[in-house]
């Protein structure tokens, strides 16, 4: 029994301070094309934090999304278009990366060699 308890009170603790780490989630973390070369739209979901307040900017591919000032945490939702991997970074107001991860872009089928239709008679 006693060892429950200090289970208890502990386990709020705990928490606390894993909830203070830094942390960049993003979902998903893969978009999924019919075809090979195909646009893919995912609807992108980025939440951060860091241990300090400043001003950040978020970006996919080096191409501004959204910027906050005087924050430690942020979220961020909309939906991007993709063709190829998307590299999604946090930086600081002196341009330096925080965080970055990569968003990966895949197919289903392999893309054809021509456009033609082919089919036969007979």
């Amino acid at each position: 029994m006693k060892k429950y308890i200090a289970v208890f009170f502990f386990t709020p603790v705990l928490a606390f301070a894993a909830s203070n780490e830094p942390q960049f989630i993003i979902k998903p973390e893969q978009c999924v094309a019919l075809e090979q070369g195909q646009e893919c739209y995912v609807d992108v979901s980025v939440s951060w934090q860091t241990n300090s307040v400043g001003n950040y900017c978020l970006f996919a591919n080096e191409q501004q999304l959204h910027c906050w000032q005087n924050v430690a945490h942020g979220k961020w939702q909309s939906e991007l278009m993709m063709t190829d991997n998307l590299a999604v970074s946090l930086k600081n107001g002196s341009e330096k990366i925080i965080f970055t991860k990569t968003i990966e872009y895949a197919w289903i089928y392999k893309k054809r060699k021509s456009k033609a239709v082919r089919w036969r008679m007979f």
